[in-house]
């Protein structure tokens, strides 16, 4: 007779995409750059110096760095 005291533990194991993770590490690496530290780099590659001189990103994400704690200035 059973007591109710069995207890089976049952153990996914989770495989993870290599491939998957490495994108998502490349997303998150451009991504912290533009956002925390781009100056016109990004946008010189098509603008040239001009991007350097109007900081398209560093404009868009402004208050954005200073809320996560980038300093700009």
């Amino acid at each position: 007779m059973s007591n109710g005291n069995n207890r089976q533990v049952i153990r996914a194991e989770i495989k993870y995409p290599i491939l998957a993770l490495a994108v998502l590490a490349a997303i998150f690496a451009f991504t912290s750059f533009a956002l925390g530290y781009d100056q016109g780099q990004l946008f010189s590659i098509v603008v040239g110096d001009k991007a350097y001189e109007e900081n398209f990103l560093h404009e868009l994400f402004h208050d954005t760095r200073h809320a996560l704690g980038f300093p700009c200035h």
